[in-house]
């Protein structure tokens, strides 16, 4: 994994023992701290899965976003991630707790190295995988009235080097639940990408969803499948110039029909989709 370049991987990790201790209540919470988090930083979550006993995230680490913020978002950003300052006034007097606030976090915008520590930090896959699965282990624990591991490792991540690789293991990451065998077909998983997916295609088929869109907006939870390439820099007279997408070749639907296609493979002891069972876009009448 290379800190400060962008890249994508595919993120694995478990809960200790691997117990079962992602209940349905405990996945919502994890698929919203996965999208809380992304949305403060400079990270795109491509697909994810959230199982019982690990969860699985395809990733795009953004440096180059991370880059372009100001000062005052840096501290922004990681105060709403990392509360920084806690309230001094007895009396609840909101304008001097404002005030108060607001001075503190004037006092880190000026410190550049702070504000660049932390800039690295908010495109930090590392950071970004620590503050998901701190939060959810401390809320569990205290819930269940225990101490100790939530989590059976720090995580495991694998770089994706190219489209092809990408594309592969989102349609792994989006076919888990499937396989496991919690769902009777792959457009049923709960707590996975695919949901997104799917409604990517079906408002493309009413006609209120276009894949031509600028690539500077593209950002909401899940990253929509156009913007899913990889970032690659573009060099003119040997100066390196901003990163920009590499375009996936897939449209939403093909993606569809692709996750189809690998349900009704073999393999091994896991769950297969039947092959009298009509396809996916006859399953959503696409």
């Amino acid at each position: 994994m290379r800190e400060g370049v962008p890249g994508c991987y595919h993120v694995m990790s478990r809960c200790v023992r691997r117990l079962h201790c992602l209940d349905d209540f405990r996945k919502g919470l994890l698929e919203k701290s996965l999208r809380y988090h992304a949305d403060k930083m400079a990270i795109d979550v491509m697909t994810y899965a959230v199982m019982g006993n690990h969860m699985h995230v395809v990733v795009r680490i953004r440096p180059d976003e991370a880059a372009e913020w100001s000062a005052e978002d840096v501290v922004d950003r990681w105060f709403e991630l990392v509360p920084m300052w806690s309230s001094t006034y007895g009396n609840g007097d909101m304008s001097l707790e404002e005030q108060a606030e607001k001075e503190c976090k004037r006092r880190y915008v000026e410190d550049s190295g702070w504000v660049e520590e932390r800039r690295a930090r908010l495109c930090s896959l590392s950071w970004f995988m620590r503050l998901v699965k701190q939060k959810i282990a401390r809320r569990a624990n205290q819930e269940d009235g225990v101490t100790g591991h939530f989590w059976d490792e720090r995580f495991k991540s694998v770089s994706l080097p190219d489209q092809r690789a990408v594309i592969a293991c989102m349609v792994y990451v989006d076919l888990n639940p499937f396989r496991a065998g919690t769902c009777d077909a792959p457009e049923h998983g709960r707590y996975i990408g695919l949901h997104d997916r799917v409604k990517d295609v079906q408002r493309e088929k009413q006609g209120q969803y276009s894949e031509e869109v600028d690539y500077s907006v593209y950002r909401r939870w899940v990253v929509p499948l156009w913007a899913c390439g990889q970032l690659v820099r573009n060099v003119r007279h040997g100066v390196n110039r901003r990163w920009t997408f590499d375009r996936c070749s897939l449209s939403s639907k093909e993606y569809v029909t692709l996750i189809d296609q690998a349900a009704r493979d073999a393999r091994g002891d896991k769950k297969q989709l039947a092959q009298t069972i009509e396809s996916l876009c006859e399953r959503l009448a696409l």
